[in-house]
């Protein structure tokens, strides 16, 4: 699902799930989104769904899954403490080198239910993303009327949805609507998982800051050679 560049394979990275001087990777604060720097939610999401994931059913059948055992990396040492490295570059609004969130995105497109931690991580971004708004703003949102609320909601949405993830949403008259190009984006080039993980990402957004009940759907991708991602909205009853 994500294919490694020639100069990767090169350099032998394809086989390490982080850089080897990722503990020491520069970042910035307060990021833009850009080609070579993500916000720091990116990987942390992606570990937090992988670990999520990798917990085993306290049925009895899990033990004896050698498959199950061999995809439990989630549940490592290195993935939990990578997870509070994160955690904390999240919370002070951190922006990662683009090629440090590119090999976490590797790491989860080599798994067999690749397709299930990037949908999970899309939604926790997002829900880190919304959080990260700040408690004045979210009580602002509950207390207010209705219709103040629904502004503050979409005005939310538009704005993180451009400074966390990159993505031009707008609110059109028959709902809302997102692109990203694949030139302004860390990981959009690695493929469709990416598009899966940003298309899950924008739908929580919009559910959880302005209730949102549809479904986005992605009618062009980067993934497929398309020069832009792009999502349309579907009203709920369109898709029941």
């Amino acid at each position: 699902m994500f294919p490694c560049r020639r100069s990767d394979r090169k350099r032998g990275r394809p086989g390490t799930p982080y850089p080897a001087t990722l503990s020491s990777a520069p970042v910035k604060s307060s990021p833009e989104i850009t080609a070579l720097s993500a916000h720091a939610v990116f990987p942390l999401s992606l570990l937090e769904a992988m670990r999520s994931l990798d917990r085993p059913v306290e049925d009895g059948i899990d033990a004896a899954n050698h498959e199950t055992k061999a995809r439990r990396l989630g549940l490592s040492s290195t993935v939990a403490s990578q997870i509070e490295r994160y955690r904390g570059l999240a919370k002070s609004e951190a922006a990662l080198p683009a090629e440090e969130v590119a090999s976490v995105f590797r790491l989860v497109g080599r798994r067999s239910d690749a397709e299930l931690v990037l949908a999970d991580a899309g939604r926790r971004a997002a829900r880190h993303a919304a959080r990260s708004a700040g408690l004045t703003f979210r009580v602002l949102r509950r207390s207010a009327p209705r219709g103040l609320r629904s502004w503050l909601g979409v005005r939310d949405a538009v704005r993180l949805s451009r400074r966390v993830f990159g993505a031009r949403l707008a609110m059109g008259a028959g709902g809302p609507e997102a692109e990203m190009e694949a030139r302004f984006s860390p990981v959009l080039s690695l493929g469709e998982g990416a598009c899966a993980f940003h298309g899950a990402a924008l739908h929580e957004l919009l559910r959880f800051l302005t209730g949102f009940e549809g479904a986005l759907v992605h009618e062009s991708c980067c993934g497929r050679g398309d020069e832009v991602c792009r999502w349309r909205s579907l009203a709920a009853e369109e898709h029941t």
